[in-house]
């Protein structure tokens, strides 16, 4: 729970810090292809090509409370949810902010929803969503993912009482 805190914590102050680099549309434009490129991958069950978008050493942190680092981590990784129990989903992603911290470097604020999660009997399960926070870099002219981290917020009281 700490940890939890503590990164968002960090993340407030990433997001709220002044001195940004105003944002270059062309780079914004490239992350959002980017981040479109992963989507379409998963849509289609492509590990190999969603895990292309992450750098060679980037790292992703799931909502299932473990981490794959490295590109071929997050490639088998990806391979063992959409050949097992995360085959056939769809997932979006909805950028909501992209802030440049360097010229070679953002900060990306997204949400996810993943649909089509299946019970081992076939019922389909309630859509999964939450959001995500992405630092991205820039390589050889290239946006990668560097460290992704996605969470699912805690149900609130008043989830709690019905």
């Amino acid at each position: 729970m700490r940890r939890s805190w503590t990164l968002m914590l960090i993340t407030g102050v990433a997001l709220a810090a002044p001195g940004a680099v105003p944002a270059d549309q062309a780079d914004e434009t490239a992350i959002r292809k980017r981040v479109q490129e992963y989507v379409d991958a998963w849509n289609r069950g492509d590990a190999k090509a969603a895990a292309a978008v992450y750098a060679v050493d980037g790292t992703h942190t799931y909502v299932l409370g473990f981490t794959h680092r490295g590109r071929v981590a997050i490639e088998k990784g990806l391979e063992e949810f959409l050949a097992g129990s995360w085959k056939g989903t769809r997932i979006t992603l909805k950028t909501n902010a992209v802030r440049f911290l360097k010229p070679d470097v953002a900060v990306e604020d997204e949400t996810f929803t993943v649909t089509g999660l299946k019970t081992l009997e076939g019922t389909e399960l309630p859509a999964v969503e939450g959001p995500c926070l992405v630092v991205h870099q820039k390589r050889d002219g290239e946006w990668f993912a560097a460290a992704v981290q996605c969470g699912i917020p805690p149900e609130g009281p008043d989830k709690a009482r019905k």
